[in-house]
């Protein structure tokens, strides 16, 4: 029997910080202490729990059902503090949160800002990335991602119906004109964004009330969602961006954007959080605060005239 909470406190550090030495470091003790402490959890739970090699630690199928329960436990022991003191106890611990990279840049990281600022007893890790992380892997406790998600073990909150624009720079479209409709891009410089290994050319539209689309093509590609959207400002060419990622660029002049009847209000955003029994406060807590602040901005994309409304384009 586990008699110290403090030694799933230490497991679940492991995991989630991806080495002895790095919780070592965190928990100010020495990896040799960590080490045999992992030793005497397993030989307590009588199964190996992280198979360790010089360049990873990876869970065993034991290792990651101690890992989901040790999770829920010590968040249980965190509300029933909160029950003890009448919910009103502060929150405490670690929080570990993914976004896209622009997203997260412009909006989440000011979120997390004031959220920390509010709450002194909590440190929250940024993860920022296009690249789709599996939540339980990386210790994740809450993503914000965009797309209707087809996994369906994952705990999914809407926030808000979003669309993808083709946006450029008011420079570049007066040199090269504005395409009016989504054939148009194929005389275009087309800047796309890599993922998954291959090239994201294939972009979607709305025509005649029939789903279609364009396969673009430019003289450069990028896996950073954030430097498309740089280059699409410096007049380099179209980039196809969400719409919450451009909206301030768009709102001040520095982007316009292009089709808009034509690009469908498919690409949800969403808080997505690993399946659990019972979550610790502190991860509700910050997905709600998250939620409140991202759902603001819904009020940015009706200013300019791109809010989340069903669009048929027709030609």
């Amino acid at each position: 029997m586990i008699e110290r909470f403090a030694d799933l406190q230490l497991f679940v550090m492991i995991v989630e910080r991806g080495s002895l030495t790095a919780a070592a470091r965190e928990l100010g003790l020495t990896p040799g202490a960590v080490s045999l402490r992992l030793t005497a959890l397993e030989k307590m739970s009588e199964a190996q729990l992280l198979r360790r090699s010089t360049r990873r630690l990876q869970l065993t199928e034991a290792g990651d059902q101690f890992y989901q329960t040790a999770k829920n436990v010590l968040g249980e022991m965190d509300d029933l503090r909160a029950a003890i003191s009448g919910g009103k106890g502060a929150l405490k611990g670690q929080v570990r949160m993914s976004a896209p990279l622009d997203l997260g840049r412009r909006y989440v990281a000011g979120a997390v800002d004031a959220f920390i600022a509010e709450h002194s007893g909590l440190s929250v890790s940024l993860l920022f990335s296009d690249t789709t992380l599996d939540l339980n892997e990386a210790g994740v406790d809450l993503a914000i991602r965009y797309g209707r998600l087809p996994d369906s073990a994952l705990q999914l909150r809407r926030i808000s119906s979003n669309r993808r624009l083709p946006v450029a720079s008011p420079d570049y479209l007066d040199r090269h004109g504005r395409p009016e409709t989504p054939q148009d891009l194929l005389g275009h410089n087309c800047m796309a964004l890599l993922r998954g290994g291959g090239r994201f050319d294939l972009w979607p539209f709305t025509v005649d009330g029939k789903a279609t689309a364009v396969k673009v093509t430019g003289d450069r590609d990028a896996n950073d969602g954030g430097l498309l959207r740089d280059w699409a400002i410096e007049g380099k060419g179209i980039v196809l961006k969400s719409a919450w990622d451009v909206a301030d660029d768009i709102l001040h002049g520095k982007l316009e954007a292009l089709l808009v009847p034509f690009c469908p209000a498919d690409v949800d955003l969403q808080i997505v959080m690993p399946p659990m029994k019972q979550r610790p406060r502190r991860v509700t807590a910050l997905a709600d605060y998250c939620t409140t602040q991202l759902r603001r901005l819904d009020q940015c994309l009706t200013e300019i005239g791109i809010g989340s409304t069903n669009s048929s384009g027709r030609i």
